[in-house]
């Protein structure tokens, strides 16, 4: 009952969000706009087919963020195989090790699944299970955003940014002026509910997008920096350590490229010797 409440509610997000992303431009081919210049009329079908092709691209990536699978977290059997593909397979001796050393400063027990959780995984009250490199739960995904469709939702705010602000400027520029101001509320209503729906969501979009960004370039997730102090593994480093920051470049590339997970806890094995630090010495 719960899981089919959930696919409802899934499903009505997502419709929503096409509807709203289709209907502005759509509402510009029927008044007088640049975009109806370039579809309807021809005049510039380049502008048009750019525009189009950026739309499009935004609802695809909004879609992989949605579907692709975000790093649930599979109960191991002892006796079984692991089929999870790794990042860095060739560590796998060197994180046994490590995990035996210091197995219970490094990992966090889940009482919901019954099980450790892999570094940097959490356990989501939503989706009812736990994500590797957790990020955050987005009612307007209606899923986890974890280790392996982090960077799908980093390219779908940043495609949208682009499509926003083009739509805010052919909305912009197709205002017509009138004699008063009854007559030019009349002529431009349509216009000035499009305008209302590109500055609220502009907003919002470009604020994620700066955001997601910034965690991107310092390899962080938005729940290890809102929750630093109550996270076993982060807890006991200064604030402004983060042992999984391998540099700018790396981190952008690891984000950006990588289909696999990681083992974090090799990462965090490596750095945590230089960074860590008692909160109570100065």
């Amino acid at each position: 009952m719960t899981c089919r409440c959930s696919c409802g509610v899934g499903c009505v997000v997502r419709i929503f969000h096409s509807a709203l992303v289709l209907g502005v431009p759509i509402s510009l081919l029927f008044i007088d706009s640049a975009l109806k210049e370039a579809l309807v009329e021809f005049k510039d079908p380049v502008y048009g087919i750019g525009y189009v092709l950026i739309l499009t691209l935004s609802l695809v990536l909004y879609y992989l963020a949605c579907f692709v699978e975000p790093g649930y977290v599979q109960k191991q059997k002892k006796s079984g195989n692991n089929n999870i593909a790794y990042e860095d397979s060739s560590s796998e001796d060197e994180e046994a090790q490590m995990m035996n050393k210091d197995k219970e400063s490094v990992y966090r027990y889940c009482d919901f699944c019954e099980m450790e959780q892999p570094m940097r995984s959490k356990h989501c009250e939503d989706c009812k299970k736990c994500v590797r490199r957790y990020d955050h739960h987005c009612p307007w995904l209606e899923t986890c955003v974890g280790e392996r469709n982090h960077k799908y939702f980093w390219l779908f705010l940043a495609v949208t940014c682009i499509l926003i602000l083009w739509t805010f400027l052919i909305t912009w520029s197709s205002f017509k002026y009138q004699l008063t101001w009854k007559e030019w509320f009349k002529s431009n209503i349509v216009l000035l509910i499009d305008m209302f729906v590109l500055v609220f969501g502009g907003m919002s979009v470009i604020g994620l997008f700066c955001f997601h960004s910034y965690l991107m370039i310092k390899g962080m997730t938005t729940w290890e920096m809102v929750s630093r102090e109550r996270i076993t593994y982060l807890k006991y480093f200064d604030y402004d350590f983060n042992p999984f920051d391998e540099g700018c470049i790396k981190n952008i590339y690891y984000f950006l490229t990588s289909d696999k997970v990681k083992r974090w806890e090799v990462t965090y094995e490596k750095k945590a010797n230089i960074g860590k630090r008692k909160k109570n010495i100065v």
